[in-house]
């Protein structure tokens, strides 16, 4: 006689503290697949990888070709021992893979194959014996999360329950097995139902009963235990009618009293008293601290200002460390040799051991963090095969997603020794060329260095002019000569350096700064004369501008507060009143970067690049960059260029894209770990990067 099996499965989708689900497929000649697993519920909702569990066992049980039922079962154990760390990476949880209560098998004829792990029972019911078959356990390997599979066939008579925790909460565990024992699977899953009815909603069951029949088992019905039971709702009913007929037949005759001792009783009088009472005990304590506090007070201020009460307090004082030392001194002399010898021991002893536990700490600490360092690199050397075989597919987005699964795994790695620290940064070298070929990204080992700057601190902003270099850096504007830099000059102490903009077609330069109350300012510097010619006269709603560049001797500023971008036209040697440039309005809370060739482009800080032509938005459809382009990022061009320059800090990377939004090129180098500002070359054949104390020159097709 084949087996016979019932699940039990009492799940509140809405008030439930778990998610669960019971999986059983349909009948085939290797036998059924059941699956049992349960979460606890979390504001990011699990569903979707409990089915991503329930699909991927459930597809390779059907579709495997595999006849022998052990080894299919492991097979679909291997199949989920490399999506769960996948879902765990994914979802985000702290110890997720701790959190799941998984139990899969397959039932065939007569014989039964079970895996789990986390907190499932496996309660086999022999000769009216309960043994348990399943080892619940929270400690998981995550590169082997199955590990061993049970498997047995049932007798006659022999019955087999997986279940969660939650139904021996509720039903003793011998309760169970006699109902299982006299009843068949779907009888003994009604007679357990009938005894969970009174248990709260948000508690799940999820169960499922085995077992080989014998002639002794009984069935019932469901439409049995319906009838009984509305039997005993009537007989309740009744019962409670009945009651309350006769207290009204019954009720005695009443008369008004007062009884002062009952007031107590009286739940309002009774949060008043305790409210006073409570008052009262919060005032006696503190005007227990009010007292001491003044005591102490008042001893301090005798200390201070009274001689005679400082030279009392010295001399008790002193009395008192001698007279505890004679103690001890008197109470050590009249030792005898044998316990002082004994006491001197016994203090070796007890620093001998403090010393030894302190060893033997560091050492486990030393050992866990070296099998955790060890573990971390077989995780890091598994990814790195799923990365290849991906690619191998051309899946280069899902590359990149376990790349950067690896990276995290770095970045969480902590050196033990200046050994670990070597390796820990080989692994960030070969992990950043890695992900940059798969981003399509051009890896710069080692820039060219133009200049080093050695002891100028606070780059701010580099122009180049007629084949010189102008920094803008500590407080002054400096020529980079072929010698060392010179100072030709320094902003006055009240001001602070802001930004360095060129004025092409002139030898002169807009140099902004801020004063010491945050008002900021713009003044003309003569490159010929070295000197500064005036300010420019800033609109009064332009007080707040993020960026400014010239074009075809107009000053163009860009204002957040504002929303608007500023035209100042040219006047003599200086800039006229200034105009809002856009007519219309637009959010230009998030812009940062601006640039012109006749059209206005404007990097925002989401990496988003808008264009304006005559005052009003123009269209532009441009490819993406990939990472998206981070914040605080600049962009240049220049009225004979067909391309646009972006330096993107955060990325440690260069993009250059032509004026028809296709990118051309990507740079990226991990010596780009300061970029701070950008000049393109006349010719476009390179591009000058300031990076801290250092400029790079980057040579591009």
């Amino acid at each position: 006689m084949a087996l016979k099996y019932h699940k039990i499965f009492n799940h509140d989708h809405l008030n439930a503290r778990e998610i669960s689900e019971v999986y059983m497929s349909a009948p085939t000649d290797r036998g059924r697949l059941f699956v049992i697993s349960e979460l606890p519920k979390h504001k990011i909702d699990q569903g979707p990888y409990i089915d991503a569990i329930v699909n991927k066992s459930a597809n390779y049980f059907e579709s495997s070709p595999q006849e022998n039922t052990e080894v299919l079962l492991e097979e679909i154990l291997q199949e989920l021992n490399q999506l769960l760390p996948e879902l765990a990476a994914d979802i985000k949880i702290r110890n997720w893979l701790g959190t799941l209560d998984l139990a899969l098998g397959i039932i065939d004829n007569d014989d039964i194959f079970i895996a789990s792990i986390g907190k499932i029972n496996g309660l086999l019911i022999q000769n009216n014996q309960l043994v348990p078959i399943l080892e619940k356990s929270n400690a998981i390997n995550p590169t082997k999360i199955f590990s061993d599979i049970v498997s047995g066939r049932l007798d006659e008579g022999d019955a087999l329950i997986i279940s969660t925790d939650s139904l021996f909460d509720y039903i003793s565990k011998e309760k169970i097995r006699q109902l299982v024992r006299k009843y068949s699977p779907s009888a003994a899953a009604i007679k357990i139902n009938e005894l969970l009815e009174s248990v709260p909603e948000f508690v799940t069951f999820n169960s499922l009963l085995i077992k080989k029949s014998d002639l002794r088992e009984q069935e019932i019905s469901p439409q049995e235990i319906e009838t009984a039971r509305e039997e005993r709702e009537e007989k309740v009913a009744l019962r409670t009618s009945e009651e309350i007929l006769v207290k009204k037949e019954s009720r005695p005759r009443t008369r008004l009293s007062l009884d002062v001792k009952a007031a107590k009783n009286i739940s309002g009088l009774k949060k008043i008293i305790g409210f006073f009472q409570l008052l009262f005990l919060c005032g006696k304590y503190i005007g227990l601290i009010l007292a001491y506090v003044f005591k102490q007070l008042k001893k301090l201020l005798l200390f201070i200002f009274s001689a005679p009460y400082r030279r009392k307090k010295e001399k008790e004082t002193l009395e008192e460390i001698k007279e505890i030392t004679e103690k001890k001194y008197n109470w050590w002399q009249a030792l005898s040799l044998a316990k002082k010898i004994s006491l001197i021991m016994l203090f070796v002893f007890v620093l001998a051991f403090i010393q030894s536990l302190v060893f033997l700490t560091q050492d486990k600490d030393i050992k866990n963090r070296a099998e955790a360092y060890q573990e971390a690199l077989t995780m890091i050397e598994m990814k790195y095969e799923e990365v290849e075989a991906k690619l191998i597919y051309k899946d280069e987005p899902g590359a990149e997603k376990t790349l950067l699964e690896i990276e995290q795994i770095i970045d969480n790695l902590k050196a033990a020794s200046p050994q670990q620290q070597a390796e820990i940064n080989s692994l960030k070298e070969n992990l950043f060329y890695k992900l940059n070929r798969v981003r399509r990204i051009h890896v710069v080992a080692s820039p060219l260095s133009l200049f080093d700057l050695g002891e100028i601190k606070n780059t701010l902003s580099l122009e180049q002019k007629n084949g010189l270099f102008y920094l803008l850096a500590d407080q002054g504007i400096y020529l980079l000569g072929e010698d060392k830099p010179e100072l030709i000059y320094s902003l006055p102490d009240d001001q602070i350096a802001l930004s360095m903009t060129d004025w092409p077609d002139t030898n002169r330069i807009i140099l902004e700064s801020s004063s010491l109350s945050g008002e900021k300012s713009l003044q003309i510097f003569d490159l010929t004369n070295k000197r500064l010619l005036g300010n420019v006269r800033l609109a009064p709603e332009n007080q707040n501008f993020r960026d400014l560049a010239i074009y075809n001797n107009n000053l163009y500023t860009l204002d957040q507060l504002a929303k608007q971008i500023f035209r100042y036209g040219a006047s003599g040697q200086n800039f006229g009143t200034g105009q809002r440039w856009l007519t219309e309005n637009y959010d230009l809370s998030q812009a940062n970067s601006l640039a012109i060739d006749g059209s206005i482009y404007i990097l925002e800080n989401s990496g988003q690049i808008k264009n304006f032509l005559r005052g009003r938005s123009n269209e532009f459809n441009y490819h993406l960059p990939h990472p998206e382009i981070g914040p605080n990022s600049l962009i240049k061009t220049f009225r004979e260029s067909d391309y646009l320059y972006i330096a993107d800090p955060q990325n440690q990377r260069i993009i250059i894209m032509d004026k028809n939004g296709t990118i051309k090129d990507q740079y990226t180098s991990q010596s780009f770990d300061k970029l701070t500002d950008l000049t393109i070359d006349p010719e476009e054949k390179a591009v000058y990067l300031l990076n801290g104390q250092q400029i790079f020159i980057l040579a591009i097709n």
